[in-house]
């Protein structure tokens, strides 16, 4: 056994490449994580994983998370599409302290991590594929924080140690089973179950037009308001977006939106900046709403699982004036205000639905 110093402010490329090929070549490498120390195998090999558990005198009926440095590998290559609360876990949580099991695309489930500490990260990235990655202990036991913990626990049965010493958190990450409804936490660990409530609870709404520089802000900026005024036991209890499909990032609203806003209704949009709707903002959202019907079609050809959350905004405007919200981009002040008519009565119908 093996049990190499590292300096987290400055990693040595040499020390990673031989945890990585240690891994490859079968081995089982101790390696620290934000939380404890984790033990890794390669993911593909079964004699690898079945040594681990004998190690680790571990019950086969007791799985072994895997770990992956791109939280963006799991979510296109491991998990079947996730409620949008789970967007919203890895959105905050990944990298960092906690497990998610979800089911995996052949509908098996699988707990999956991705860990922040720059080591661990740097392991992971060089491997570019997944390992198996649990708690350095015996089964049961305390977990090691430190890489002479895991040295006094194993002795000479692991191929390496890689010791940047005690670790962030010193206690194991949260996992959390996203397979019942609306989840489960089956251990606690870093992340207080409270932090997990509060992702869970505060639902996404999206507005979507074509620039995000008109119709869907103004939406975005009405709704906030009028939540506020209308419904004040709700604060907090939303995030609400907005985006465009077709937009470079970083634009401002139109000047007439910017008007507007400020001269009828108090709100000040100079801070906002423009977006295009990608993937992960769809998956993440509860509700989707579009100015118009080419905007709900692009959705749910980008994005098919989205059917059933994505609704034109023309449904909340009275009987007799259902229609798509027109692009005013490009024209008077007059069109402007017309269309932020329609978007006030629609806002205002959806604030009393939610």
């Amino acid at each position: 056994m093996k049990r190499i110093n590292i300096d987290n402010a400055n990693i040595d490329s040499l020390i990673i490449d031989e945890a990585v090929s240690l891994i490859l070549k079968g081995g089982i490498v101790a390696m620290p994580t934000e939380t404890v120390y984790g033990l890794a195998v390669d993911s593909a090999n079964e004699e690898s994983l079945k040594k681990l558990y004998e190690m680790k005198q571990r019950s086969k009926d007791l799985p072994v998370s895997l770990a992956l440095a791109d939280k963006n590998n799991v979510t296109n290559e491991y998990f079947s599409v996730l409620p949008p609360f789970g967007y919203r876990l890895i959105e905050k949580f990944w990298p960092g302290p906690l497990t998610i099991i979800y089911f995996e695309k052949k509908e098996n489930k699988i707990g999956m991590r991705v860990p922040s500490d720059p080591i661990a990260n740097r392991i992971l990235s060089k491997l570019n594929k997944a390992v198996f990655l649990t708690s350095a202990n015996l089964s049961g036991s305390r977990e090691a924080t430190s890489g002479s913990d895991v040295e006094n626990i194993f002795g000479g049965k692991l191929d390496l140690i890689v010791d940047s010493g005690s670790t962030l958190y010193g206690k194991p990450s949260t996992i959390i089973d996203l397979t019942p409804n609306p989840f489960k936490i089956l251990r606690a660990g870093v992340i207080p179950e409270r932090d997990i409530v509060d992702v869970f609870i505060k639902k996404r709404i999206l507005f979507v037009c074509t620039g995000n520089s008109c119709r869907s802000p103004m939406a975005q900026f009405l709704l906030e308001k009028y939540i506020g005024e209308v419904k004040p036991y709700l604060h907090g209890r939303h995030d609400i977006i907005s985006r465009g499909v077709s937009t470079a990032s970083g634009m401002s609203v139109s000047t007439h939106t910017a008007d507007i806003l400020k001269q009828k209704e108090g709100l000040d949009a100079s801070g906002f900046a423009s977006r295009r709707i990608d993937r992960q903002t769809i998956l993440s959202s509860d509700l989707i709403f579009t100015m118009e019907d080419v905007h709900t079609d692009y959705i749910l050809e980008f994005e098919p699982t989205a059917e059933g959350r994505v609704f034109g905004l023309k449904k909340f405007l009275p009987q007799g004036f259902e229609q798509d919200i027109p692009d005013p981009i490009g024209r008077g002040i007059s069109v402007y205000e017309e269309v932020y008519s329609l978007i006030k009565k629609a806002i205002i119908e959806l604030t009393g639905w939610l």
